[in-house]
């Protein structure tokens, strides 16, 4: 019961980040459109996606649903479904217009920020190891 509860806390937590991230996003982008407000439809978009989001990035990335698989298979594993339900979303919620040009501005947006958000996340793993690391031999050369 402990586990389900420590997965559900984990999950909510990624949820609550991907929701945020997309309202920056929104904001900041669409402040360069001239908008001003956000239509009541897109929080809930944005709510859906990120709980979607979250659920993906814990079958890709938990290994309690995946025990043996390395890096590269888990970042394609969760980008390409990630990317198909994005897909489908910008088509029925009509994101913008349905021509090649549009559905090539956001494919390459897409890996973009998709590669940004994965290279912070692989920075802040680094460093965040290094640093534990450092902890772990200072306390064996105490011990």
């Amino acid at each position: 019961m402990q586990t389900f509860f420590e997965t559900v806390v984990t999950m909510k937590s990624l949820a609550g980040l991907v929701f945020a991230g997309q309202v920056i996003l929104y904001a900041v982008i669409g402040s360069f459109f001239g908008r001003s407000s956000m239509p009541f439809l897109f929080i809930w978009q944005a709510a859906a996606l990120a709980v979607i989001t979250s659920l993906l990035h814990y079958v890709a990335f938990a290994d309690r649903v995946i025990r043996k698989m390395n890096y590269s298979l888990r970042l394609a594993l969760f980008s390409v479904p990630l990317f198909g339900v994005l897909a489908v979303f910008a088509i029925v919620f009509q994101w913008f217009p349905f021509n090649a040009v549009a559905w090539a501005i956001f494919t390459i947006a897409f890996l973009i920020v998709f590669g940004l958000l994965t290279f912070g996340c692989e920075l802040y793993a680094r460093i965040t190891g290094k640093k534990l690391n450092e902890s772990l031999l200072a306390y064996h050369r105490k011990a």
